[in-house]
């Protein structure tokens, strides 16, 4: 399994598991052997301070679009957020996709702090896992993305936003327009998946094996591409065990 999901199923193991224990740490801090980011689990809101330190959020003028570029709806979600390798619970979150910014609000106060990307490990939110690396490392200069599976060979989804200016009446309406790109990553590298023949052109080894398979099951990459892709992914996983 990857490191990056490995690490998120551990500590949210440990805190189901061991939540008396959590609380009978020190200043509400419970210490988890280090393993990547993974290093610290913060409970007491008291230690929240590093966090909301950052600049304010400039908002949209809603008047101006008919949509919206955030990631899966525009309201504030509750997450969780691991944060230069510190993990914060119950942390209300969105992803704004064309400015490439995540933002927490402020507890009780009307302020949108847009999170540091150099301290950012990974967050949950809203059935998302948002990275910014597939490794143990961040990437400041990566954008953020989604990770769809964690196998031998990370499937990621990123997003590209634009504007595009329509003239409605008397009024110019303006709209994001989003488009998505498939990622998997082999040896640390990128690739592009478009469809399911890109994906066999990078396992051309087990092109037929792997053909047969997505026959048998009946695989629909058009209705259902992310999920089709996990499939044949994982059993290529199986056939090079």
């Amino acid at each position: 399994m990857n490191r990056i999901t490995t690490k998120i199923n551990l500590i949210i193991t440990i805190f189901f598991l061991s939540f008396g224990m959590l609380f009978a740490q020190d200043k509400g801090i419970a210490r988890i052997p280090p393993d990547g980011v993974i290093q610290t689990y913060l409970v007491g809101t008291k230690e929240y301070g590093s966090l909301y330190n950052g600049k304010i959020e400039t908002p949209f003028d809603s008047r101006q679009f008919v949509n919206h570029a955030f990631l899966g709806s525009d309201q504030y979600v509750k997450g969780i957020l691991c944060y230069n390798a510190v993990v914060y619970q119950d942390i209300y979150m969105r992803l704004d996709l064309f400015r490439d910014e995540l933002t927490v609000i402020y507890p009780d106060k009307p302020y949108r702090v847009v999170i540091d990307k150099e301290k950012f490990n990974y967050a949950l939110i809203n059935g998302f896992t948002i990275i910014t690396s597939v490794d143990d490392e961040p990437d400041a200069g990566e954008q953020y993305r989604i990770l769809i599976d964690d196998g031998a060979y990370p499937f990621v989804k990123k997003y590209y936003v634009t504007v595009r200016n329509e003239l409605s009446n008397i009024e110019v309406k303006r709209h994001f327009r989003m488009q998505e790109q498939y990622v998997i990553y082999i040896d640390g590298i990128p690739y592009p998946v478009k469809n399911k023949n890109a994906l066999l052109k990078l396992f051309a080894g087990r092109k037929k094996e792997l053909n047969e398979y997505a026959k048998q099951h009946k695989l629909d990459f058009k209705a259902h591409f992310e999920q089709s892709i996990v499939a044949l992914v994982n059993y290529y996983e199986t056939l090079n065990k």
